[in-house]
């Protein structure tokens, strides 16, 4: 019978695996560290991130689109000027940071729509209308978001989860790796606590704002 520790290793090497079944399998790691940090983590990939700041492989970049019109010409799915946005503190209106749960990233990865879209909210557009002129204002903005961009960030969290079981094997042997995961020593607790504490220090960057995405396009 595999023990959870190979079989962790074995299905994030497979991006067909379950990433659900490995975060789990995770959580138990998580509880018998009785580590915060990560029971935190692995929470919040399963359920999304709530009202706390995301990994920084779930920010990804963008292209405001737009549709202009001046009330007898309408230009659609045409790229936006931001430079001015500045101004308004709006600089990073082409970020996007998806605080989504895995479950849903991988519904977006595998939706028959070839993009999603970060809305912007309508009180924003007389802001972004400034640069026009003729009568022309915006009347959408967005930002697409592609399925190649959401299966990035599903890579990144296998990709994430690997470097931090690979830290704690620094701190201990295989062995010791197999037990840990069914009953760890206090003197293993002891010693992967601090390694697992600095990984998530070191490794997670900053957020900057909410997002909000639909299915679709500005059709």
């Amino acid at each position: 019978m595999r023990n959870m520790y190979n079989d962790i290793l074995s299905k994030l090497s497979d991006s067909t695996a379950p990433l659900q079944d490995v975060l789990l399998k995770l959580k138990i790691l998580a509880c018998r560290l009785n580590n915060q940090n990560l029971i935190n983590f692995v929470n919040s990939e399963l359920n999304g991130y709530q009202n706390v700041k995301v990994p920084q492989y779930r920010c990804i970049s963008g292209v405001l689109i737009g549709t202009v019109s001046n009330g007898y010409h309408v230009h659609r799915d045409t790229r936006l000027p931001t430079f001015h946005l500045k101004k308004h503190r709006l600089e990073d209106i082409e970020l996007c940071e998806m605080s989504d749960s895995v479950g849903t990233l991988i519904s977006y990865a595998d939706a028959e729509e070839d993009n999603l879209n970060k809305i912007i909210p309508p009180e924003l557009y007389g802001m972004l209308s400034e640069t026009y002129d003729n009568g022309y204002v915006v009347q959408r903005a967005y930002v697409p978001i592609s399925k190649a961009q959401i299966k990035g960030i599903l890579t990144s969290i296998r990709s994430t989860i690997l470097d931090l079981i690979f830290a704690i094997e620094q701190e201990i042997n295989v062995s010791e790796m197999e037990n840990l995961f069914d009953n760890p020593t206090k003197d293993q607790i002891d010693r992967v606590n601090p390694v697992v504490n600095q990984f998530f220090i070191t490794s997670f960057g900053d957020s900057t704002q909410n997002t909000k995405i639909e299915l679709g396009s500005d059709k």
